[in-house]
């Protein structure tokens, strides 16, 4: 996109706004973070900064158009950043959608084509030190046509490098860092379309095509063809109302690349009344597409000690499958259980194995001002140096006559590394937090740990390491505050399917979100 395009594109988003009829509808939002203290180890001295995502959108009627600033600055030379991160313009009506500009969407299930981002998540690396939004979107076009018997999508665009923030090198022109343009982030382009047909309720029949084409290489192309279908129409028809099902398969392909790839996906869902089991099933070699997301088959957990030990899929190549279910007996108890396996192989005689096995209750018979809930996993993951782990926890919560609400949350992790002289650790996890009715809330966490990736940070320190913290927060009106006073351990976290790296921090951070 040129220079002109991108200001032609704000200066439209603009004067939109500003014209807007008396149906119009403006609504901003707005993410402020601010950070006083350093990272361990690559810092030397305490230091400020402050970030700001400032969205606004625009809609009237059947159209709508947005636009995304991004504000980085800090007390550190070379760090500072302005730039536009996103803008688009839409229409949709009825069964019709077309978006110009950054977009998201999916093409199946994902194996050969998907832009997301996630939401509130501000990334910052060892490597750049510039904080900024965690978004896997295109730039181009996207539009779909959907209705009760087709559906039809196109895509063309480019995607995003995640993990290099806007603007950079520091290198590129003043005009280059606020519109994005001169960096690495898009370089490459991908075209893609699906088409499906549902002939009969419940059955839905088609394939999608992509055109991968990396800048300074030959393109390569993908294509899937994939069915999927609602079994509960044909149990009810045959009067076993009380059951439900689904079943979908995804199979793909990847040509003219370096060697072929394949991406195999299978699912199915089914139930009784409460009781619930789904199963899945991956083969994913070669596959990675630029812009592609196929389904993890790797549960994601709500609990800190397990999330930070989620296991990342690698599209090049990993097989495997997930099973979970739901048991509940009435007025008793809740019973989750999930079973996920995994292989990677590395090489003709190279091979590691993910593997992991997840038990939770919530319980429920308890009184109406007290809930319960206690998870047990154990497992492995050799890609990541994890030999084995055993992870259990629970959360207790209490509610008075008043709405104030306390938790206590506990969680304990004995784990085995493949190799050095203490392979086994400890990891301890605790909060304690209380939370008003008027929207105002506290908590105290400890995150303690014996593992040597924490204890030995160059002074062969065996000690435990203790990461303590203290976090407020307040809603007011449009006004959501969070505060973390005390320090943050780095490490791995997982959101939606998606795993990105955080940062140890000590010192003080505000978070400030904002709608209006």
């Amino acid at each position: 996109m040129t220079p002109f395009n991108h200001i032609a594109w704000t200066v439209a988003l603009l004067s939109l706004v500003c014209a807007g009829g008396a149906d119009a509808q403006v609504s901003v939002t707005s993410l402020t973070e601010v950070q006083r203290g350093r990272v361990p180890g690559e810092d030397p001295d305490v230091f400020s900064n402050v970030f700001e995502q400032f969205n606004l959108n625009y809609g009237q009627a059947d159209f709508q158009a947005s636009a995304r600033f991004e504000v980085y600055r800090a007390s550190v030379d070379g760090r500072n950043m302005t730039f536009l991160s996103q803008r688009s313009v839409s229409w949709a009506k009825g069964p019709a959608y077309v978006v110009g500009g950054n977009f998201y969407g999916i093409l199946g299930r994902g194996l050969t084509a998907r832009a997301f981002e996630l939401p509130g998540v501000v990334l910052e690396s060892t490597v750049f030190r510039q904080r900024y939004t965690n978004t896997q979107d295109m730039e181009g076009g996207f539009a779909s046509w959907t209705d009760d018997r087709f559906e039809v999508k196109a895509l063309a665009g480019r995607p995003v490098a995640g993990d290099i923030p806007p603007g950079y090198p520091d290198t590129i022109s003043g005009f280059d860092k606020l519109t994005g343009l001169g960096s690495d982030r898009r370089k490459d382009w991908v075209l893609g379309s699906e088409f499906s047909v549902r002939p009969v309720p419940g059955l839905k029949l088609g394939g999608t095509v992509v055109n991968v084409r990396p800048q300074g290489f030959e393109g390569s192309y993908a294509w899937s063809w994939l069915a999927g279908m609602d079994l509960t129409p044909a149990f009810e028809h045959a009067g076993l109302s009380s059951l439900y099902g689904e079943v979908y398969a995804e199979l793909a392909n990847r040509e003219k690349f370096t060697s072929d790839g394949h991406g195999r996906y299978l699912s199915g869902n089914f139930g009784i009344g409460s009781v619930g089991i789904s199963v899945e099933y991956k083969d994913y070699d070669n596959f990675d597409l630029l812009a592609n997301d196929p389904p993890q088959l790797v549960r994601e957990h709500t609990a800190y000690l397990l999330n930070r030990n989620t296991h990342v899929l690698q599209t090049l190549n990993e097989t495997g499958f997930q099973v979970e279910a739901v048991f509940p007996v009435a007025d008793l108890v809740t019973v989750t259980g999930n079973i996920s396996w995994g292989k990677n192989r590395l090489s003709s005689t190279v091979s590691t194995v993910f593997d992991e096995r997840f038990i939770g209750t919530e319980l429920g018979f308890l009184p109406d001002s007290h809930t319960a809930s206690v998870f047990f996993d154990w497992g492995r993951d050799e890609l990541e140096a994890l030999a084995s782990h055993r992870t259990g926890g629970m959360l207790l919560g209490t509610s008075t006559e008043n709405n104030h609400t306390l938790e206590l949350n506990l969680e304990l992790q004995r784990g085995k590394l493949p190799f050095g002289a203490n392979p086994r650790y400890w990891d301890t996890y605790g909060v304690l937090s209380w939370q008003s009715p008027i929207g105002l809330g506290a908590a105290i966490a400890l995150d303690r740990s014996t593992n040597p990736s924490e204890t030995d940070r160059g002074n062969n320190e065996t000690d435990p390491v203790k990461f303590l913290s203290v976090n407020l927060n307040a809603r007011f009106g449009p006004y959501e505050a969070l505060l973390f006073v005390g320090e943050r351990r780095g490490g791995t976290a997982c959101t939606s399917g998606t795993c990105y790296e955080v940062l140890e921090f000590r010192g003080a951070e505000l978070r400030l979100t904002t709608r209006f």
